[in-house]
């Protein structure tokens, strides 16, 4: 087998693991809809600006026609950029990235606002390093990124920090998988418990969950899995499919509207909110959604 085809054949498996990780890109309904993906030819030429993990790098692709040779230039967070040029396999560019310590393996896709960026490093021997794979989103130069919500704050650095639940609610979408879990650890046991009466939520969380690493998020893992009739793979392959066609905003609209629910219930159970009017019909909607006994597994149910 030829080094390109190893290659290949390794990141393919890569980018399947790969195309379930807008967790780190933390993409909102807003952003999710914008990069729907279009039926029309191809021609990613242009420049692309970093949002999310990718916050501070660019892409430049002076030649993207499909069916053509490409080119261009992928530039770090650091100002450090390197070449590529590569060829449309499928329906995307795959090209290597070089730079002074590693390359880099890319896969970049189109969307109508801007491009999916798959990127699987080597190590010092030239061994992909599967579990460093990255999916990171760019937006074509002029577009305007989604803004962030009020109570929006940035990921917790630690997991022994205090985080309040309704700003985990707001915030957690825009966070990396380890964010999540160290924010989804320090909102403590009791609201934890109460996002597990609203399943899609509970769902949204668990696909960042699953896709975190180290010995917190195993344990979350284990927890948050316990009697929901599914596991982290089939939430991984629900929405690494509804991704690829074109439905994954129709799994985050449904888990906005589930967590705008679970946001009014918090405000209520930790006094923020105090109306009778807002407050009585939260309460019975948690109590009915305790007594429903409603899993992950039936929430996602439509979306198979």
């Amino acid at each position: 087998m030829t080094s390109r085809k190893l290659v290949q054949g390794r990141f393919a498996a890569a980018a399947r693991v790969g195309a379930a990780l807008l967790a780190r890109l933390a993409l909102p309904v807003l952003l999710v809809l914008l990069l729907a993906p279009a039926a029309r030819a191809l021609d990613l030429g242009g420049g692309y600006f970093g949002i999310g993990d990718a916050k501070g790098m660019r892409v430049e692709i002076d030649k993207g026609a499909e069916g053509q040779d490409t080119a261009g230039r992928f530039i770090d967070s650091n100002a450090l950029a390197a070449e590529f040029g590569g060829g449309w396999v499928g329906t995307g560019i795959e090209a290597m990235l070089r730079f002074p310590r590693r390359a880099v393996f890319i896969r970049i896709t189109e969307a109508p606002s801007g491009i999916f960026l798959i990127a699987l490093p080597f190590d010092d021997e030239g061994t992909p390093i599967a579990e460093q794979s990255r999916r990171m989103v760019f937006l074509r130069d002029g577009v305007r990124p989604p803004e962030q919500p009020e109570l929006y704050q940035s990921e917790p650095d630690r997991a022994d920090r205090v985080v309040d639940p309704d700003v985990f609610l707001a915030s957690y979408g825009f966070w990396s998988p380890d964010g999540v879990s160290r924010g989804f650890a320090a909102i403590g046991a009791r609201y934890r418990t109460l996002i597990r009466l609203f399943p899609m939520v509970h769902a949204d969380v668990l696909w960042k969950l699953c896709q975190a690493g180290g010995k917190l998020a195993s344990t979350q893992r284990g927890e948050a899995l316990r009697g929901q009739g599914v596991d982290c793979a089939d939430i991984l392959s629900t929405v690494d499919r509804l991704q690829r066609v074109g439905r994954f905003g129709a799994w985050k609209a449904a888990a906005d509207a589930n967590a705008a629910q679970l946001m009014v219930t918090t405000q209520c159970a930790r006094g923020y909110i105090v109306k009778q009017s807002v407050c009585g019909p939260a309460s019975k909607q948690a109590a009915a959604a305790a007594v429903s006994m409603q899993t992950v597994a039936g929430a996602i149910a439509s979306f198979r």
